[in-house]
């Protein structure tokens, strides 16, 4: 499936207070989903991270960071240790209470519940600025107005020369019958719905420059996404906990949920879904799961 460019239209129709207050999901419920999700989520893309971090001019360890929507803290646990200090602004409070188990009060981690359309930060607060699987949870109405406030947010709790290091999905990764994820070919209603939340890359990126960032750039990360199971266990995908740590499936109702898992039970006992998961692996090899856009403010 091939979704049309968003039209750029008047960005300011929905004003900033009509969207949530917390920095929850629109469509999924992270208090429920965190409970298990790193034990089926991987913090893809960090060594890139990492690498985008070291290119600034600041070294890596006088770098204060901001991390947006920091869920269970994965990547935030592991940043910690590379640099001066990082804040991090969560909605839910299963992720919050699971992140400061993690940090064990690390001396140089501030964590807060808050909303990343409206920071509690002074301007020009930090070095570098990361989102990581977020922006696809804001709110997609108005031609994703909500990601023009995210970005507003962003260029004033910046430095002159600080970072924004965004983890999201291309249109191409998240099609059902040709992308990178090969159970999404079973819940095909779900991906096509979960597409429409995902900004495309171009539009992304036509918005950072408008705003004055440069050095705009993608990194595709040879990493991967889910757990090493979700790669050899087709079965893995009937699982609750599975679904709980994959948002897509917030899209169906317990009768779609149903239909979907009759047809991958159906091609684990045909043998189809082993062809399905080898296409997948090779498109992923080549077009990646998850796409990295890094800009750098002026």
């Amino acid at each position: 499936m091939s979704l049309t460019k968003q039209p750029k239209g008047d960005f300011q129709r929905v004003p900033k207070s009509e969207y949530p207050q917390d920095n929850q999901s629109i469509y999924c419920d992270y208090n429920e989903a965190f409970i298990g999700y790193d034990q089926i989520r991987q913090p893809h893309g960090l060594e890139n991270i990492l690498k985008i971090l070291r290119q600034s001019k600041v070294p890596i360890d006088e770098q204060n960071v901001l991390e947006g929507g920091f869920g269970t803290g994965a990547y935030l646990d592991n940043i910690r240790h590379h640099v001066q200090m990082i804040n991090g602004v969560e909605g839910s409070d299963e992720g919050y209470q699971q992140t400061l188990q993690k940090v064990n009060n690390a001396t140089n981690v501030q964590l807060q519940k808050g909303n990343i359309l409206q920071l509690s930060f002074p301007d020009k607060s930090f070095h570098a600025y990361m989102v990581n699987q977020v922006l696809h949870h804001l709110d997609n109405r108005n031609y994703f107005q909500s990601i023009n406030v995210f970005l507003s947010e962003t260029s004033r709790v910046l430095k002159p020369g600080g970072q924004l290091i965004i983890n999201t999905c291309s249109q191409d990764q998240l099609d059902p019958n040709s992308g990178s994820y090969w159970h999404y070919k079973y819940i095909y209603p779900a991906a096509y719905s979960i597409q429409k939340h995902y900004i495309l890359i171009k539009e992304l990126e036509i918005r950072l420059e408008s705003l004055g960032f440069i050095e705009i750039n993608r990194t595709i990360s040879p990493e991967k996404i889910f757990c090493q199971r979700y790669y050899e266990d087709p079965s893995i995908a009937l699982e609750p906990e599975f679904r709980k740590g994959d948002s897509t499936y917030s899209f169906l109702s317990e009768v779609e949920i149903e239909e979907s898992n009759c047809r991958l039970r159906e091609a684990i006992e045909e043998g189809s879904v082993y062809e399905v998961m080898n296409r997948a692996t090779t498109i992923a090899a080549e077009i990646g799961e998850a796409v990295i856009v890094s800009a750098r403010k002026i």
